[in-house]
């Protein structure tokens, strides 16, 4: 499929027209309310990754303590 030079301009033609467009005046602009992102994990969760990341750093300790020997 082609598409030709005039047909890229129309759809740009077309695109900034409706850019052009504002909203009524009955029409509410709405600013957009800024939200803080929370993340909240369980005391499970905390405890899971806290085990794994001593699990990890015993694992590492044991592979250099391995390869000193």
């Amino acid at each position: 499929m082609t598409i030709t030079d005039l047909r890229i301009t129309a759809i740009i033609r077309t695109y900034v027209k409706h850019m052009k467009i504002r909203p009524k005046s009955q029409e509410k602009v709405t600013t957009p309310e800024v939200s803080e992102d929370r993340v909240v994990i369980s005391e499970e969760a905390m405890k899971k990754v806290l085990f794994e990341r001593i699990g990890a750093k015993v694992a590492n300790k044991a592979r250099r303590h391995e390869s000193e020997k």
